[in-house]
């Protein structure tokens, strides 16, 4: 089991969502995540809201994941 490190929030006009609520995506810290994630809906976890960062300084794994996830949430 690895511990969660990321919380990527997916903002933008999504007509599922109550107001103050987001789809988001946690991913571990390790290097065999090969693009998975668990995607939550709701708040995020404020202690998990630490500092934001661009998508290329996240590392490979969680990038997969993102994109993965934002695929099939906006349906491309």
């Amino acid at each position: 089991m690895t511990a969660e490190r990321y919380t990527i929030v997916f903002t933008g006009l999504l007509t599922d969502r109550k107001a103050g609520e987001y789809p988001y995506l946690t991913a571990g810290d390790t290097s065999e995540g090969s693009g998975s994630g668990t995607l939550h809906r709701g708040r995020p976890p404020r202690e998990r809201m630490k500092r934001e960062i661009c998508l290329h300084d996240l590392p490979e794994y969680a990038r997969e994941a993102v994109v993965k996830e934002y695929v099939k949430l906006w349906d491309l």
